[in-house]
């Protein structure tokens, strides 16, 4: 990358030596977005341009104020310490390609740099302005482990996620990301405030919120209260692009039926993991669905294509994940996507894009 195609202008050295780290090349100068902004009155602006907004109280006003000065071909990215949806919209919305939570790092900077050299300037570029709920579906199945790399591949490519297990016994979203639920979504049901959501959230990373119910909390025959469920998932809305929720029952499913943008079966190639996607076919009828078939274990193979077509339907799969043998032990350092490959990755990513795409809003 040549010096004057990316400038950075960052308040804390911690930022500027995570932009060092990425390129030797690039110019740095310690300053905020309105610094950068009285900078490109009357110099050229480069082609990418990273801006900090700690620091200024009216943020929003500067960036605008940016933009006006900019090159209509500069690309520009923020960061800062605010990690809010609402201002990554905002800044969306203003022409802003994407904002980073800060800290920043290196790995960081590179993958958000293969992502503008991959928008052409004839392309659309994918942003989400509104929030979308999918259900996770499937008992067992390896159901968490997909949940999770969608979350993770979502929050890559910038996204913020909320994702909430809604089975009060026997959840285990939260061992998969490996975070505890801290008062999570018996409290957040309790209290039906919408406004306080993301308080209960345990903070997975910078862009994933998780919320369950504490592994201890429900004792045998205990009645479940989930209400305010709607209004919870319309609260987190306002705190995440796209909210994955797992462990539903088809209570839930018909309780959050008009916010549901799409569904998510995910089952294994056996006769029970055939039965109970087909069943939640039927349930889900006339509604959007995806079907994962994960070789969640290295079972033998019992059912043949052909079965698995006729039993939904004359339908194929929509994504097919092979057994990874190294996923547990992944799974278990919290870094699930480090064992797929590339066909893999190639296949969740479209997932992604079709789950975590524009839509219909949470409303």
């Amino acid at each position: 990358m040549a010096s004057n195609e990316f400038t950075a202008y960052m308040q804390d050295a911690e930022s500027r030596r995570a932009v060092r780290q990425f390129s030797e090349r690039a110019v740095i100068h310690r300053g905020t977005v309105r610094n950068a902004e009285r900078a490109f009155r009357s110099e050229t602006s480069p082609d990418v341009l990273l801006v900090d907004l700690d620091g200024e109280q009216n943020p929003l006003a500067h960036m605008a104020a940016l933009l006006q000065v900019c090159r209509p071909t500069t690309t520009i990215l923020a960061t800062g310490s605010e990690n809010n949806v609402t201002l990554a919209n905002d800044l969306y919305r203003g022409g802003v390609f994407l904002y980073m939570p800060k800290p920043l790092s290196g790995g960081d900077l590179a993958r958000v740099l293969r992502e503008v050299e991959a928008a052409g300037d004839d392309e659309v570029r994918e942003e989400i302005r509104t929030s979308r709920l999918v259900l996770m579906l499937g008992k067992g199945m390896g159901v968490n482990t997909v949940t999770t790399l969608v979350a993770r591949m979502a929050a890559e490519r910038g996204r913020y996620v909320v994702c909430l297990d809604l089975d009060q016994h026997f959840g285990t979203l939260a061992l998969a990301f490996d975070t505890e639920p801290q008062r999570g979504l018996t409290q957040a049901l309790q209290d039906g405030d919408a406004l306080a959501a993301e308080r209960l959230l345990a903070r997975v990373s910078a862009r994933i919120g998780l919320i369950a119910h504490p592994f201890d909390q429900a004792g045998p025959g205990e009645a479940e209260d989930d209400s305010g469920l709607a209004e919870l998932v319309r609260g987190l809305a306002t705190h995440a692009h796209i909210l994955l929720a797992c462990g539903a029952s088809v209570a839930h499913v018909q309780s959050l039926r008009h916010l549901t943008t799409d569904h998510c079966i995910v089952f294994e190639p056996t006769p029970a993991g055939l039965s109970i996607a087909a069943r939640w076919l039927r349930i889900l009828q006339g509604t959007s669905t995806t079907l994962v078939l994960n070789h969640a274990r290295p079972l033998p193979q019992v059912v043949s294509a052909d079965q698995i077509r006729s039993s939904f339907g004359d339908r194929d799969p929509d994504v097919t994940l092979r057994y990874v043998k190294q996923m547990a032990r992944e799974m278990a350092l919290g870094e699930p996507e480090r064992a797929i490959g590339r066909r893999e990755r190639e296949a969740l990513e479209k997932l992604v894009s079709a789950l975590a795409g524009t839509g219909a809003q949470v409303q």
